[in-house]
């Protein structure tokens, strides 16, 4: 048994990568007791994401660390993808101003820059604890809530840390995920890469390098060029089956491999790596009072830059639907609306990842020459623009009122004026459900539909069109757009009213208030459908379970190494 119990925490979260640390922090600014658990004792080493999307940058906006991230991530640059004889065979890139989140819809990033901060904002959150340097060897759930033994650095015998919920976030080969017996289903997808980081000091040489994104789809050698941060570059190269071991690759091995674009040298070599690209999802991703996010739920391959935006975006589903159970808010049920809006979304991402990364990784030479002249044959020499946002799906199932258009999109964020000037919509609004209406809507309906949010929290918003701003007292209440962005968006639906949860995910929109009020009733009958149920009681929905692993078993960690 372990040497030490403590019941201090509500949710526990066993991994503290971008998911397992936006999810502890998004509950902490809930004032939710969360514990994260993490066997590293800093940062992990290797090559990880290098491209996020506006939808992080939207969660790291409520955060309260998209100013910190200032130096840190740049805009997208296009890509291109060459084909066989180097011509451009297709080209993505952003959609131009006014973005529709309220941030460009595409970033490159540091990571280990960015989960410091991350981590930072954790410290300052007292109800966030974080427990680095510590290894979970057992865990487990019963009619009490969850729990999880823990081998501190300090090697005292395990403690017991005891919590209503437990989120495993503990990367892809996830040891909770496996010892839970939680099979995975594969996407069909798997390729070798090695990837390359480089750190590139001359001017000159960085001048010689590709300008922007750069997919070669070459079936000799797939290989792609990302510029990155300052003066961070990085190759991923496609490697044959056996032809280097996955894992670290010494800095001094991979010189012969970047010979085309730079000599030795002429750069430091920062990291490489050896990896399998996945396409792999859980068919669980909750186990009674223990929830899957980010890799231990879901693995897709790069060619998005959708790996880490897919966990975060689970953290931000998972937070609020805790927050409200926790507090007796909303029943149980609501957590298995988890996955029912995040696998399907997960896996039709990925589909979409995997549909580029055959593009790209074409290894037969007659095969690719027809993907060449099939990818160029609609239009006469000039390749056109494909937003990478068109391969980013809505929500298509769960709680939302998908009988009303827009339902399961995002709440657009503009840019707005208020007494105090120009600021993004989300900064003044603020968490929870908003409640988002044009000028048609009255004062008296504006009241109305903020009492009937009363029992759930959240925010009416009364937005009005840029060309109102000469005639709007901005004390008022109101806010003016300076984009037009939310006037355009529910006018061509041809609504008046959207109502958003605080995942931004858009549950419906009425034409009228009334309809609103019915939308929001509904919100209400799906939060309290089978009661609020907390510490104390395990309900129908929450199986009570055997203990996983005694503490004085061999670490299942440790196991899963081996």
């Amino acid at each position: 048994m372990a040497n030490q119990v403590d019941e201090d925490a509500q949710v526990l979260v066993v991994g503290l990568g971008p998911t397992g640390a936006a999810l502890a922090g998004l509950l902490g600014q809930r004032g939710v007791r969360t514990t994260v658990f993490d066997k590293l004792s800093d940062l992990f080493p290797l090559p990880r994401a290098i491209g996020m999307d506006h939808e992080v940058m939207r969660i790291a906006q409520e955060l309260g660390i998209a100013d910190r991230l200032d130096g840190l991530v740049e805009p997208y640059r296009p890509s291109e993808y060459h084909g066989v004889e180097g011509q451009v065979i297709k080209r993505l890139d952003s959609p131009p101003p006014p973005h529709r989140l309220g941030w460009d819809p595409m970033f490159v990033f540091n990571q280990p820059a960015f989960e410091t901060v991350l981590r930072e904002r954790l410290r300052e959150l007292p109800t966030v604890t974080t427990s680095i340097g510590s290894e979970v060897v057992g865990f487990g759930q019963d009619v009490e809530g969850a729990w999880v033994d823990v081998l501190g650095p300090d090697g005292q015998a395990p403690r017991r840390v005891r919590g209503d919920y437990l989120v495993a976030c503990d990367g892809g080969a996830s040891p909770v995920r496996t010892e839970l017996g939680i099979p995975m289903t594969d996407l069909g997808f798997h390729e070798n890469w090695l990837v390359i980081d480089a750190l590139v000091e001359d001017d000159e040489i960085l001048a010689r390098l590709p300008q922007t994104q750069v997919q070669y789809c070459e079936p000799w050698r797939p290989s792609t060029f990302v510029y990155l941060t300052g003066r961070h570059r990085r190759w991923e190269i496609a490697l044959e089956p056996g032809e280097i071991a996955v894992g670290p690759v010494p800095t001094d091995q991979v010189w012969h491999w970047l010979e085309r674009w730079i000599k030795p040298g002429e750069a430091t070599i920062w990291r490489a790596a050896a990896y399998t690209f996945r396409s792999l999802v859980a068919d669980e991703w909750r186990r009674g009072r223990i929830l899957l996010a980010g890799d231990a739920a879901h693995m897709t391959p790069p060619f998005m830059a959708q790996g880490m935006a897919a966990g975060m975006r689970d953290a931000q589903n998972l937070a609020w639907k805790l927050d409200a159970v926790l507090a007796g808010d909303a029943s149980e049920q609501l957590l298995d609306s988890y996955a029912q809006e995040r696998r399907p979304h997960t896996i039709a991402t990925t589909m979409n990842a995997i549909a580029l990364g055959r593009v790209i990784c074409e290894k037969d030479e007659t095969a690719a020459r027809t993907r060449d002249r099939e990818l160029l044959a609609p239009y006469d020499g000039t390749v056109p623009v494909t937003f990478r946002s068109e391969f980013l799906p809505p929500l298509t199932d769960g709680l939302f009122a998908f009988d009303t258009p827009g339902a399961g999109e995002l709440l657009p964020q503009p840019f707005v004026m208020d007494g105090d000037g120009a600021k993004r919509l989300d900064d003044l609004v603020g968490p929870g459900f908003c409640v988002v209406c044009l000028p048609t809507v009255s004062a008296e309906d504006l009241a109305r539909l903020g009492t009937a949010l009363t029992p759930i929290g959240g925010h009416v918003v009364r937005v009005r069109p840029s060309q109102e701003r000469a005639v709007v007292a901005l004390d008022s209440g109101d806010v003016v757009e300076c984009d037009d962005v939310m006037s355009a968006w529910l006018g061509g639906l041809g609504r008046s009213i959207a109502i958003a949860r605080p995942d931004h995910g858009v549950f419906g929109t009425a034409a009228t208030p009334e309809e609103a009020l019915a939308l929001i009733d509904r919100i209400l009958t799906a939060f309290t459908a089978a009661g609020p149920a907390g510490r104390g009681g395990a309900t129908e929905t929450c199986p009570v379970e055997p203990v996983i692993r005694s503490p004085h078993e061999p670490s299942f960690m440790h196991r899963m190494a081996e």
